[in-house]
């Protein structure tokens, strides 16, 4: 039996530990087995750690569902099935799911009553090597894009579904709000559907500076009182058309009702960790908002590396820290210097 390093979380809540005797996992009929090339850290994945995500999962697994890895072993028939070969780069899509239920006869896969999940519910990339399962959506990744590119693809894909709830307009003054690896994406998805002016709102401003460089047109703090100017200049004092949430702070979302013109657009993708009390009557009696969910990232992850591999949206600048496998702890509590830009935070299994 073959051993390899991976984390294993135990339970929520600092219970994540690295050990070296994990068994390499074997193929079996249509499963690939990859070599982890560079893995992301998530939000999501933080949340695990310091006990504060609304998930209850089964311990122990190895999280980890951002990763590119390279193709060591195939399954029997796993070639034919996701037309990949040994030494291949390629990414699976986290969400694993079964049945026929009524999302997915509506192509809704990613609302599936019956899923896993790869770094939740089945082990993912926080490990040497991972099993991408039979049933998975896999996709061959480009060879112009970096590990760190490849490794961007999941957030990036989630970004720009995201984007497309939105259904922006040419004539439309668009608010992105968070400058994560979420909201970075969405900055530049945005961009592509050439909106009238996009603005970034976040409260750091090197992380302004880069938004700036990747497409917005202006950036602000969220409490500068120049953004509510700029928005009520642009719009003769209606408010912006669409606002678009990734920074999961709920302060972001109220800030969102007050900057949105009547009938605008506010897109929620982010995860929270508490909630939110809110007049209703903005939604409904004085504005007739339209309020909508964003959930991962339905037939995306192939438009996200076309994307990079176009050059139209640049998935290096997002990942801007990578270290080794074993400073798991480091890097999910690390934290920015001053006028640091921290968006991506990616471990290397092979360092």
């Amino acid at each position: 039996m073959t051993l390899m390093r991976a984390v294993r979380c135990f339970g929520f809540g600092g219970q994540h530990r690295l050990v070296t005797d994990q068994p390499v996992p074997e193929p079996g009929p249509g499963e690939v087995l990859v070599r982890v090339d560079l893995t992301g850290i998530c939000a999501a994945d933080r949340a695990m750690h310091d006990g504060t995500g609304p998930w209850a999962l089964n311990f122990p697994f190895t999280p980890g569902h951002e990763f590119t890895g390279t193709v060591v072993a195939l399954g029997q028939g796993a070639a034919e099935r996701h037309g990949l070969a040994e030494g291949d780069r390629a990414i699976a899509e986290l969400n694993i799911t079964h049945g026929n239920d009524f999302y997915r006869q509506r192509g809704l896969y990613h609302l599936t009553d019956t899923m896993d999940v790869l770094g939740a519910t089945m082990d993912g990339g926080w490990a040497e090597y991972m099993l991408y399962p039979a049933n998975a959506v896999i996709h061959k990744v480009p060879d112009s894009l970096s590990d760190r590119a490849a490794c961007y693809t999941e957030p990036l894909a989630n970004a720009i579904h995201g984007v497309q709830r939105a259904n922006i307009q040419f004539d439309d003054v668009v608010i992105v709000s968070g400058a994560g690896p979420i909201g970075m994406g969405m900055v530049q998805a945005a961009r592509l559907k050439t909106p009238r002016k996009l603005i970034l709102v976040n409260p750091g401003a090197a992380k302004r500076d880069l938004g700036l460089r990747l497409g917005a047109d202006m950036a602000f703090a969220p409490d500068d009182p120049q953004l509510d100017a700029a928005v009520r200049d642009l719009t003769h004092g209606r408010g912006a058309d669409i606002y678009l949430e990734a920074s999961g702070q709920t302060a972001a979302f109220t800030r969102g009702l007050t900057l949105l013109r009547k009938r605008g657009t506010l897109v929620v993708f982010g995860v929270y960790k508490q909630p939110v009390a809110v007049d209703l009557n903005i939604f409904g009696e004085f504005k007739e908002l339209n309020i909508l969910g964003g959930h991962l990232a339905p037939f995306t992850y192939a438009t996200a590396l076309d994307l990079m591999a176009r050059g139209l949206i640049d998935g290096d600048a997002c990942v801007t820290h990578v270290l080794p496998l074993e400073a798991f702890a480091e890097a999910l509590t690390r934290k920015p210097e001053t006028g640091e830009v921290q968006i991506k935070v990616a471990l290397n299994p092979r360092q």
